[in-house]
This record gives C-alpha cells, structure tokens and sequence, in this order.
C-alpha cells in the first residue's frame, strides 16, 4: 500500500528527529549513573584502552558506496551482517564494500527503518576470515562514559582507513530505540559508523547532527538487536512484524464540510496502476468513509485498519466512499502479503553480558586534567597581528622556537607588519620580520629580535603518532583544546581552498585556448569585466590550450590570489587582472554552517586530529601527553577535522629557511 508516501515520509522525517530529541536525557538526569563503578581516573591508562581497543576493531569498520553516495557501517557476523544508517541504505541495492585491509565485496541492502534510522547490509560474497566486532548492550549505557567512533567522513582523509574521534557519552535515551547523544563528532560521510565502548563493543551508530558541536545522535544498539528479523529481510519496516499491507493509493485525511478544522474520511489525491485500488475501481478525489467497516480520519488509523484486516485473515474488505455528489459501495480483493518476518538468530559473537560500564566526571572538563602540562606549553603561543589591505587586520598564533629568534606560523594569515601583541599595558608590541614563506604548507618563519626564553624544542620532537593518540593544543588565555589523532599523516589534495574565477570553459577550437560559455554573476571573471566567449589563451605564465588546463591552474592557485589573464576578444588580445575568489559553499548541511580557515587544504602531509579548532587558532603548536611537540595545527577543515602539520616537516623547513636567511 502506498499511503500518502511523500506525506507520510515529511512526516515520520520530522517526527523521528523531534522524538529521538525529546527522548534522551535531560543533562542533569544521572539515574542510570548509580549502577556505574567508581575507579580513579588516569588519562594515560585512558589512552593506553583506547590505542589497544581501536586496533583490535578497525579491521571490521567498513567503507560503503552505492546509489550515488558513500556512508559507513561495521561487521557484527562472520556471515557479513552489516549494521548502519536507516537514512542511508534502500532494500535491494547493491553497495560496494570496503574494509581497511583494501579487500572488498559486493553487499545488498536488507531491512531498514528511516524513522528509527537502522539498516543493515549483508555481504553476499564473504570471506572465511571476515573481521567482526561484536555488539554490546545499549541500554546500561551512563553519562561520561567514554567511547569513540571510527567511520569514512567524506573529503579528506587517508587512504583507506578509517577515521577516529574519542568523546563520552552525553545523554543517553530514555528507551530501548530512542537515540542517546555522544560528543564523539560526526559529518557527511560518518552515517552508519560504529560507536565503540572501550572493550570493543559496538553500541551505537551514527545517526545525524545537529548545528552545535555537542549534538552528535547515536542510534542504540539495542535498536538492532529489537528489530533483528525485520533487518534480515528485505524490505523497509516501520514496526515488527509483517509490514503494514500496501492498497496502492496517495492520500490525506478529509476536511469534514460540516465541521471547520475537522477531519471525516480519507482523500484519495492519487492512485498507483496495478495496485489494489485501481483493480477495485478507486478513483482521485474519492473519499474514503468506511473502510473495512470503520470509520477514519487520520492516516494512522487508515494504517491501523490496514494491519487488523491483515491480522484478521480479511480476503476482501467494504469500502464506502464519496465521489462528488454520488455515495458507493465497493469491494475490494484484499490480496496483501501475511507472513511474518523470518526468525533470525543473533550473531554467535553477541554478547548476552557486558561489563560494568565505567562513568568518568572528568571526561566533561578534559581540558582542565591537563591544566598542569598546559600552563607549561603555552608560553610557546603568541598572538600575532598584520595588515592586509587597506589597513585591514588580521590576528593569527604563531609559535616560538626555543633558543632561536624564529616564530611559526600560517602564512596566508600574516600580512604585512607583523607584531608580537604585548602581554600587558606595561610591556610593548615585538615587530616580527618575514623570512620565508612556504606556500605549499602555508607556513611563514618569522623573526623576532631577541632569542626565545621559551618555546618548542625541536630536537625532542614525537615521531608520526597512532590513530587515537590524545593531543593538547595550548592557549595562552585559556585551559586548551584536548583532542585525539584521527588517520595517519596524508598528503591533503587542494579543492576548498583552489582559486575560483566563475565560469564554464570549453576547450577552444583545435587546443587554441579555453572559451568562456558562461560567467556567473557576482563571481570573480565577471567582477574583472570577462565576458561570455572570451578565449582565454594564457594566465600569469602558463599557456592554457584547453578547459583543463585552465583547470589545472585554478587548482594550484589559492583562493583570493590576484592573477593575470590573457584572452583573445573577437579581434582584440587583452589583458585582465584578476582577484580569484574562494569556491562557493551552497549547502545547508549544519556541518557546513561553521567557520572554517580560508586555506584548508592543499597541504603536502597533514594529519587529522578532532579539536574544536577556531580558524584564528591556527598557527600554534600541538603536543602529546608527555609534552612533546608533535606539529603545528595549520587549518581547520572541516567539522571534525583540524589539519596539523608533522614536526618533523616543520623542522625541515627551520633548517632551510635558516640557512638561506644566514
């Protein structure tokens, strides 16, 4: 039966969101808490767990593409169950499967649940060594109880591996199926991802955000395990049991003519061919007043009769309707599926006990456990301002090396002018020089005019780090930022942060240049005065013969960079100069409704890392726990991800950049 469809779905869309919402726990509802065990909290042995546990699940988080779109998802059987997001998987589409190790196999999408937002995927092809994880108990789940997840966020990343983020548990869900909220962080891409306690076990799945950083729902797992034999078979479900029968209609509740604001009967807005409403003789715009001989004015009571008339054995149901001025009688052949949904064991690794889990009140004030170490690093911080412009100015962290006159930071945040912003009233600015700048890794050396007292040591630098690893980020006016290592370091591929200039290219005749088939409004070519059919022939000094090598250029070029263009117009050549602007982002998604850096990307080796970086912080240094200095945090890029670049890259750079200055 198709029952008012797109109605129903703007329904259970809106209503599944504003309930898993309403249903977790209010921030200061602690009943769960009281089953937790004490134990001394130590964040060395915290991370020491969570090195160990991510290592043992990783192998069985999985990558998933198909229907034009990318998700992620985790092994929960040796058979090839996969557990993930009911808004991201459709019943009988084949997904592409891959795991960590690079091997992948085929997959078809099972039962799912947009309201409840719980799928599965079972791989038709699998190994006999397929990596499985097993999945835990949702339901004794307690506040500040710490988990992390691991999933495939689209954009930037290594590889193929997957992606960690640590955090606790939030508030946890009033039901068995109600989303509980974590601080683990999510984007595009993570829906279906695995949420892990710290023995490994599975008990929640990615589900959806919302536009602060703390609202980050996560579907129990306990939800999956409810509805186990509805997601092995395939279809889409809505409650247990057989599915509610299909008639073939589109339909709505009925104004009552006698009764303003008031509903009687069921309006047919469209009927499906070969359904059982055609074959009855169902028509647009009949009104349904009784249906198996009752009487309805909600869709939820049309499904209920639905569903009894099922259960009931019913072979054929009455209908009385309205059609126009006339009254009718019908019959309809109630031909509808009966059978239940097949009864489906529970993977062998599921485990019936979970242990005690552990609730931290620390984990909700990270930052001040490592108030000690941070008072120690953050004398390595400065803030830096510079002009741009019209005497526009922008401030950035720089970062001081010890016993040397060189201060870090990001380079296309450091103008002219650059000053050491003094401490007090009773101290002065310290005016900085330029000495190189390295564009590739946006980074700029500075110059102050007095060797540092105090700042990162770059002979006692920490090698590349595991997934996982805790980071400090320093603040000179504040308690930090505590984060942890998401991948491995990578090179980041420039996209957000390419030059745009606005146009459609084509390439031009015989490789004789790019021409221009559309410039949209209020883009940069527009604003430089180019025109639809210009053929652009050269920019700065690369010749451009075609549309990609026009491409190629923009993609090298920084957003906001003032180039030239040669273009020939009819007969004339002409040269234009050329602000290029940043490329546009139109979406709405509340991962995008944040500030990101300008340059974020584009960078030779980078590692992720999940810090609430504002683009302002950029420029100083990150450290482990033991206090060494691991990189230096160049671009936030997104939701989750904080770019940081190696130590190791970065002495490099000192050392050259020193030497030529010498």
């Amino acid at each position: 039966m198709l029952l008012s469809r797109h109605l129903l779905f703007l329904f259970f869309a809106a209503t599944a969101f504003s309930s898993s919402l309403s249903s977790v726990r209010a921030e200061d509802d602690t009943a769960s808490d009281a089953e937790s065990t004490s134990k001394e909290f130590d964040l060395q042995a915290l991370q020491s767990d969570l090195l160990n546990t991510i290592d043992r699940v990783r192998p069985a988080v999985v990558n998933i593409f198909g229907g034009g779109t990318g998700f992620s998802g985790v092994i929960v059987s040796p058979d090839g169950q996969i557990l993930s997001a009911g808004h991201a998987v459709r019943p009988g589409t084949q997904y592409r499967i891959t795991l960590p190790d690079g091997r992948r196999f085929r997959g078809i999408g099972k039962g799912s649940n947009q309201r409840l937002d719980c799928a599965l995927i079972q791989i038709t092809n699998p190994d006999d060594d397929l990596p499985h994880v097993p999945m835990g108990d949702s339901s004794s789940l307690v506040r500040n109880q710490p988990c992390f997840g691991l999933s495939y966020p689209g954009g930037q990343k290594a590889g193929r591996e997957p992606v960690a983020r640590f955090g606790r548990i939030v508030r946890t869900g009033r039901s068995q199926s109600s989303m509980f909220q974590s601080s683990a962080l999510m984007e595009p891409g993570d829906s279906g991802g695995p949420l892990f306690d710290f023995n490994g076990y599975v008990i929640g799945i990615h589900s959806r955000i919302g536009r602060s950083m703390a609202s980050n729902y996560e579907v129990p797992v306990n939800t999956f395990r409810g509805f186990w034999n509805e997601l092995n078979r395939e279809r889409t479900f809505v409650r247990s049991g057989p599915p509610t029968p299909r008639i073939g209609v589109r339909c709505t509740p009925a104004p009552d003519p006698e009764n303003e604001g008031e509903f009687k009967g069921i309006k047919i807005l469209s009927v499906v061919d070969d359904g059982l409403a055609a074959k009855t003789g169902l028509k647009a715009d009949d009104v349904m007043l009784k249906f198996y001989d009752r009487e309805m004015s909600t869709l939820d009571q049309l499904r209920q009769v639905l569903v009894d008339a099922r259960d009931g054995d019913a072979e054929t149901i009455k209908i009385e309707l309205q059609r126009g001025e006339e009254q009718l009688n019908l019959e309809m052949a109630f031909d509808v599926e009966r059978e239940a949904a097949p009864d489906v064991e529970l993977p062998e690794i599921d485990h019936p006990s979970v242990p005690t889990p552990q609730s931290f009140e620390e984990l909700s004030r990270l930052a001040n456990q490592l108030a000690d170490l941070e008072s120690q690093l953050d004398d390595a911080c400065v803030e830096i301002t510079s002009v741009f412009g019209d005497e526009e100015t922008r401030d950035i962290v720089g970062t001081r090396i010890v016993g040397t006159n060189w201060v870090l930071s990001k380079s296309s945040v450091i103008g002219s002018d650059p000053i050491i912003e003094a401490d007090d009233a009773d101290s002065e600015d310290i005016a900085l020089s330029i000495v190189q700048r390295d564009t590739a890794n946006d980074i700029v050396l500075l110059k102050a005019p007095d060797v540092h007292a105090v700042g990162v040591d770059l002979d006692a630098v920490a090698s590349e780090l595991p997934m996982g690893t805790f980071l400090l980020t320093p603040d000179a006016n504040g308690n930090g930022l505590v984060s942890v290592v998401g991948s491995s370091a990578f090179r980041s591929r420039k996209f957000s942060s390419r030059g745009f200039l606005g146009v459609v290219p084509e390439t031009y005749q015989d490789n004789e240049g790019a021409v221009l088939n559309e410039v949209t409004e209020d883009g940069a070519a527009k604003r430089a005065g180019l025109l639809v059919g210009d053929v652009i022939t050269k920019m700065n000094d690369t010749a451009i013969r075609s549309q990609q090598d026009m491409r190629n250029f923009l993609m090298r070029v920084d957003a906001n960079a003032v180039i030239t263009a040669t273009l020939r117009r009819d007969e004339d050549e002409l040269t234009k100069s050329i602000t290029l602007g940043a490329v546009p982002n139109n979406s709405r998604h509340a991962a995008d409704q944040m500030a990101k850096s300008g340059r974020r990307d584009g960078f030779r080796q980078v590692f992720p890392h999940d810090a609430n970086l504002e683009p302002d912080e950029c420029g100083g240094p990150v450290f482990d726990l033991s206090g060494k200095f691991v990189g230096l945090n160049i671009a936030r890029n997104s939701r989750v991800r904080s770019f940081a670049l190696p130590a190791a890259a970065l002495k490099d750079f000192i050392e050259q950049a020193s030497s030529a200055e010498e």
